[in-house]
Formats: C-alpha cells, structure tokens, sequence
C-alpha cells in the first residue's frame, strides 16, 4: 500500500512538472548573422570580458580577437559597477549595501550595419555588512561581483538570441 502511494505521489508529481512546461535552460539559439563575432570594447582577456567570451563560445559562436572582415562586432560602449550604501544602523554606521552594474552594448554585422540598437542590462545585489568581519566581507563582495557578471552575461545573451 505504502509503495502504491509513494509511486502514485511520484507520478502526479512528473506529469505536473511536464505539464508546466518546465525545462531544462538550453544553449541560446543566435542568428547566423553572429556565429562569428568580435568583441570590442572591454578586453577579452579578463573579468566581464573573459566570462562573455566563454559564454558565446558555449553557445557555438566562434570568438575572434583581431580585426576580421567575416565578423560581427558586439561592441561594448559602456560597464560600470557601483557599490552604494543602502541602509544605516543606529550608530550611523552602514548595516547594508547594494551592488549594482550596468553593461551597455550594441551589434553590428560585417558591413557595419546595426544588428541591435544600443541596449542595457543591469543587475543588483544587497548584503549585510558587518564591520567586525572585514576579510569575509571582501570576498563576500567578490563572490557577489562575480554573480552580477554572471547576470549581465545571461541578460547579453538572451538579448542576443532575440536578433534574426
């Protein structure tokens, strides 16, 4: 009886989650236009720049780093980061932060003609701030930094995937 349940519990559970139209994030779908691209802008080699290359690169874009009258341009025209103060506690020192970055980019295809029209992602961040733990703060900040990019690089490449 128990194993009746327990399989019947399982099987409603399954056909809910396939009816919801659940399923797994897949590799973007990018236009043809954009299966070889430059980026230009920020450096490929480090930070934002390194995490959006590996991104294109595992979505099947080949990445190229010098000039290629083949390739497309995302063209970075701004990133910024900020860190701003987002509470105060009773002794005016701050109990809490928020993070907060910004990339603005816009594509261009191998004739120079405008892919996607000037576009900005952002994405923010709180956390607790507590002045006795300074070291775990710092990488707490770090950890939180790098989720942003993260982010940022998701918004990039469903905007991508827009483009036909």
């Amino acid at each position: 009886m128990k194993r009746l349940v327990l399989t019947s519990f399982v099987s409603l559970l399954l056909l809910t989650l396939a009816g919801c139209g659940f399923h797994l994030r897949s590799a973007a779908d990018l236009s043809s236009n954009i299966k070889v691209l430059r980026i230009d802008g920020i450096s490929s080699e480090r930070g934002i720049g390194l995490t959006l290359k590996r991104a294109l690169m595992a979505n099947g874009v080949v990445v190229v780093d010098k000039l290629n009258n083949e390739a497309s341009i995302l063209k970075v025209v701004d990133h910024e980061f900020d860190r701003r103060v987002l509470s105060v506690g009773s002794s005016a020192k701050v109990s809490e932060y928020e993070l907060y970055a910004k990339l603005v980019f816009t594509v261009l295809d191998k004739d120079g003609n405008i892919l996607a029209d000037q576009q900005a992602v952002q994405a923010q961040r709180d956390y607790q701030f507590n002045e006795d733990e300074v070291l775990g703060r710092e990488s707490e900040e770090q950890y939180l930094r790098e989720q942003l990019d993260q982010q940022l690089i998701q918004s990039v490449m469903r905007r991508l995937s827009a483009i036909k």
